[in-house]
This record gives structure tokens, sequence and C-alpha cells, in this order.
């Protein structure tokens, strides 16, 4: 999933640092689970003061955010810090700490996206040491081909052939590659998305379009002209030149129950990887996706179980 390419942005465009920062604390402690960090190791771990840490360790302690262990002073989530109940909180984002554990993982910003009414949409997005990621939430695309290509890899060939027609006359040399693309994605489980010149122009008229009609017919012209215009994704016999070129993205999709695509996972890269790196990245990443998979079958048992309740409660 690739939307917004190019230079990282500057810093300091955070509009509440300070907020960032306890947001940060928050994410990382639950990033932990059971296990309790010390002082130490959330500094260390978001580069902040430990003057800082402290201040804001100890009104989130006053509010019962978060708790220290008065033996080991260790800090945890404590249980003043809202949960609600199952079915409540949007799926994506109960997979933002293991999206954030990912991130530190590979050392680099990871997003998850979705489709939304004829568009691929981030919803969640992180990047390493609290800053801010390339793709930010709410970004998109339109949900035709090149684009998306993890989420149609598996599909039958009537939807993969509805996505290859969406982007209007194309060349011959990518409708013959598309097909062969789409299959590989499916055997190698990521798709890897090269960066180029034409396709950064592309992207940056995107973004200028995203007025809420990013689905729109120009916007889809212009997807049929990154197809026209550069090579996308590798064939088997291409992987072994890959260090030769700039990479944007390598995402997995994320299934449902059922064994549908409902998301994707996306490492951030913006740069070029060894085919090495490029498997280990790719294998951290469908690792995420197997546990996103199981996270959400989990979910939709654990909503129909609280609506069984319910619906027990009130009669």
């Amino acid at each position: 999933m690739n939307i917004k390419l190019g230079p990282p942005r500057e810093p300091g465009q955070d509009p509440s640092p300070p907020t960032r920062r306890v947001v940060a604390i928050v994410e990382r402690l639950a990033q932990a689970g059971p296990e309790p960090l010390t002082l130490a190791e959330i500094c260390r771990d978001l580069r902040i003061s430990r003057s800082t840490a402290h201040a804001i360790l100890a009104t989130l302690c006053a509010c019962d955010w978060v708790v220290r262990d008065p033996l080991s002073g260790k800090y945890a989530l404590g249980s003043g810090i809202p949960r609600p109940h199952p079915g409540s909180v949007p799926v994506s984002r109960m997979l933002r700490a293991p999206l954030g554990r990912l991130c530190s993982a590979i050392g680099m910003a990871a997003c998850i996206s979705e489709v939304r009414d004829g568009s691929i949409a981030v919803v969640e997005s992180i990047a390493p040491d609290a800053g801010r990621p390339q793709l930010q939430a709410g970004q998109r695309l339109p949900f035709v081909a090149p684009f998306g290509r993890e989420f149609v890899a598996w599909a039958p060939a009537a939807v993969r052939q509805q996505w290859l027609d969406a982007a209007g006359p194309v060349n011959d040399v990518y409708r013959a590659r598309m097909p062969k693309v789409l299959n590989e994605i499916q055997k190698r489980g990521f798709g890897i998305e090269r960066l180029s010149d034409p396709l950064l122009k592309v992207y940056t008229a995107l973004l200028a379009l995203e007025d809420g009609d990013v689905a729109g017919p120009v916007a889809m012209r212009l997807a049929g002209a990154v197809a026209d215009l550069t090579i996308v994704d590798f064939l088997p016999a291409e992987l072994p030149q890959i260090e030769q070129v700039s990479l944007a993205t390598i995402s997995a999709p994320i299934f449902d129950e059922h064994g549908n695509v409902v998301m994707s996972v996306s490492a951030q890269v913006y740069k070029h990887l060894s085919l090495e790196q490029v498997r280990d990245v790719g294998e951290q990443i469908l690792d995420f996706a197997g546990d996103a998979s199981s996270a959400i079958a989990q979910h939709v048992s654990e909503t129909i179980r609280h609506r069984a309740g319910q619906g027990m409660d009130n009669r």
C-alpha cells in the first residue's frame, strides 16, 4: 500500500509534541503487555529525557492509568485506563500495539490499510521512536490496478479482471505482466512496490485530488498512468537485481475468519534493500499478518459472545 512517497517530513511538525510523548509512553506500556518496564527502558526506547518521562508517568499514576511497583520501580498500565467492551473498538486499533512492535523490529515505519468505498485507506500508521510515519492514517488511493495488489492476489479470476479493467486502457506489456505479478505475490506472500520518479509524480497528483472523491475518473486514469510508466513489482527472475532499485513498500494481506483479505500491512521502506533484507522484512510482515488474522478471528468470536451475553441479560 503506497500513498505518499518522497523524503520524510521535517521534524517539529507535530502539532503537540508534549501530547505525542504522553501517547508514546502509554502505547509503549501497552506493547509491553504483562511485562512492566523500568523508567530507563521507557526513556531509552522512546528517546526522551528521564525528567520528562518521570513527570508524565507521575501524572499517569495519579490518574490510575499507570501503576508503579514500589519494590521494582517498574511501570505498567493501570486499571484506570478506559477499556471498551469487545466490539466497540475497531480491529485496526487493536492491532496498533503489535504494529508498534513490528515497526521496532524492522526499524522502519509500518501501516495498516483497508478498502473503503472504492479507495484503499490507511487506518493505522506508526514510525520508530515515536516519530511521524510518511504514510499517515486517512490517506487514500483508488482501488484500481496496480494499487492494492495484496488485496486481489487471492481473489477469484473475475474479481482480478474487474480490478485490472478499472484503470482503463493500458499497454500490452503491462496487461501481460500483471496476472504473473498477482500469481507471484500469492506464492511469495507479499507485494513489493518499486520507487520511481514517474510513481512519485503520479502520487503527488493523486494527493492533490484527495477531496472526498479520490476514486473518481481522474484518479483512476492516474492509476492507469502508473501502469503505463512503471514496472510493477518483481517477478522471480528480477529478484537478484532488487538491490539496484529503490523500494517504496513491502505489503502483505490480513485475512478474516473466512479467508477473505480485509486489510493489508505495509513496511514503509523508501530506500535500497538487499534481497536478503527484503526477504527478512517480508517474513516479519507475514508473521504480523498471520497473528493479525488470528486476532481478527478471536475478536469476532468475543464480539459474538458479548452480544449473546447482552441478549441474555435483556431477557
